[in-house]
């Protein structure tokens, strides 16, 4: 049985990771090739983007991150190649796993991005009232 956080955290490994590396780390891990963001959540979600660094080592995960990357831009500007699929089927041979890989990892990024604005934003009350600057900084709203 896996194990929960209450709170879910950003792993060291995935925060260095764009969005197309964390689906190569999610292709290489013990994800089921049918798992679904909203089943798994993201706790486990960042153990397999996690184990799947481990198992293929960062700069093969950002590399690899990188070539899925071109591959998609080449296909929306029609400069895709009969190579350019060879290679693609050559690192990616699921084709059902790379694109919920790639679903699980849009998902991970937009819910830790959501989290992250959620966090940084403060409401403003309204109507406004003016405030003193001493006021401003004991609530937080300035930098002293």
């Amino acid at each position: 049985m896996h194990a929960t956080l209450s709170t879910p955290q950003l792993s060291p490994a995935s925060a260095v990771l764009s969005g197309t590396a964390r689906a190569v780390a999610l292709y290489a891990s013990d994800m089921p090739d049918r798992s679904r963001f909203s089943a798994t959540g993201e706790v486990q979600t960042e153990a397999w983007v996690s184990q799947g660094v481990e198992r293929l080592g960062l700069e093969q995960v950002q590399a690899d991150g990188e070539f899925l990357r071109s591959f998609h831009l080449s296909l929306m500007r029609f400069e895709d190649t009969p190579a350019d699929h060879r290679a693609f089927r050559q690192r990616f041979p699921s084709k059902r796993r790379i694109s919920s890989a790639e679903d699980m990892a849009a998902m991970l990024t937009w819910t830790q991005a959501n989290r992250a604005d959620a966090q940084r934003v403060k409401v403003v009350p309204f109507p406004y009232t003016v405030q003193s600057t001493e006021e401003l900084i004991a609530e937080g709203w300035m930098a002293a």
